[in-house]
């Protein structure tokens, strides 16, 4: 199994669609691939390559999403900078034999701008856009081995030109086996926005092409997360982010992150998350500064509902937030009684187990 994660991790960091050289930030085309998703993982400063999946992982690391134990269906609002709008959806279908599915949709919108004739007289308002529609598939291959892939439609509309691309994205996700400390870290590697050119009238341009190499320790029951990523665009420099979250035992997650290879904005990000209805129901915050220019708000809802992870899967989240690891156990082990093929049942009742140990 090592040597398939080595195999492709050389994959995923050394596979090009086709050579590419770009001149500097913002020199490749569709660059609203760049924007991140989830409030969450915006908050730890978009590092989500090596962490427990949810609706907003297919934009990260597609591989992550074979984390998902239910269904799960999300929104995300952002008033961007002056008058751009990011808008995103997502659902995901998890099954314990097939592997989790996922549809996504973003669309950025630029505003209401004042048209022109070659006169320099105005005319009817435009309004410019980006969009993308986006299919996932993840599956666990080995009990620590995952992957996934991600394909994307993308069209860019800027009234007197448009342009359409198909891109997709490849990750992977190991998760170190065995019962010591080590065992709790995961090592996630990402290769995003590979796909075809798309021209504009009679000029052509690339896709936003970025790898990304991560590692995650995840400890006291699931509870506080930590995260290291690094990060070469193609058309930046190599630069690298971190993040954290801590959950309480009731409802409130904190988060917060740090990036270097910043732009307008700066390094440091925060936010937090509510829980609700035994962890059914998810609000997200994200803040992020933009120095001179504003700040910007992100908002988002996720929902969790059927699925293959029912009343004894959602009563042992419950339990282990909340410190009581051996009655979490038991609720797993019933989970695992009735799907054997549950992953995330047996990948908390062993947290759970550690954390007993630990007390000891």
């Amino acid at each position: 199994m090592k040597r398939i994660f080595t195999a492709v991790l050389l994959f995923l960091l050394g596979f090009h669609a086709e050579p590419v050289l770009a001149d500097g930030k913002g020199s490749t085309g569709f660059n609203f691939l760049k924007i991140g998703v989830g409030a969450r993982q915006m908050a730890m400063s978009n590092c989500a390559v090596a962490v427990d999946g949810d609706v907003n992982s297919a934009s990260y690391n597609p591989a992550t999403l074979a984390d998902v134990a239910q269904q799960e269906i999300g929104f995300l609002h952002t008033q961007y900078l002056e008058e751009i709008k990011y808008q995103y959806a997502g659902y995901v279908y998890p099954h314990s034999k097939y592997g989790a599915f996922g549809l996504t949709y973003h669309n950025v919108s630029y505003g209401d701008i004042q048209g022109y004739d070659r006169n320099n007289k105005r005319t009817s308002m435009l309004s410019p856009s980006d969009t993308a529609f986006g299919v996932t598939y993840a599956k666990t291959i080995r009990q620590n081995l995952q992957f996934g892939i991600t394909s994307r439609y993308l069209r860019e509309d800027l009234v007197a030109a448009s342009a359409s691309a198909y891109s997709f994205d490849l990750g992977g996700l190991y998760r170190l086996p065995g019962t010591q400390w080590w065992s709790k870290v995961a090592a996630g590697a990402a290769i995003r926005n590979m796909g075809t050119k798309a021209t504009f009238i009679t000029e052509a341009t690339s896709l936003p092409l970025e790898y990304d190499l991560g590692l995650s320790y995840t400890d006291w029951g699931g509870r506080l997360v930590g995260t290291f990523e690094m990060r070469k665009p193609t058309d930046g420099n190599l630069g690298f982010a971190m993040g954290g979250e801590v959950t309480t035992r009731r409802f409130l997650a904190l988060r917060a992150g740090y990036r270097s290879d910043k732009d307008i904005a700066p390094n440091f990000t925060m936010g937090f998350g509510l829980l609700f209805w035994n962890e059914s129901l998810k609000f997200d915050y994200a803040f992020v500064p933009y120095e001179n220019l504003t700040s910007v708000h992100r908002f988002g809802v996720t929902y969790r509902f059927g699925g293959i992870a029912k009343r004894h899967y959602k009563e042992g989240i419950r339990l282990m937030r909340a410190g009581r690891f051996a009655d979490a156990i038991l609720e797993f082990d019933k989970v695992l009684q009735q799907d054997p093929n549950h992953y995330m049942a047996a990948r908390y009742m062993k947290l759970c187990s550690d954390q007993l140990k630990k007390e000891e």
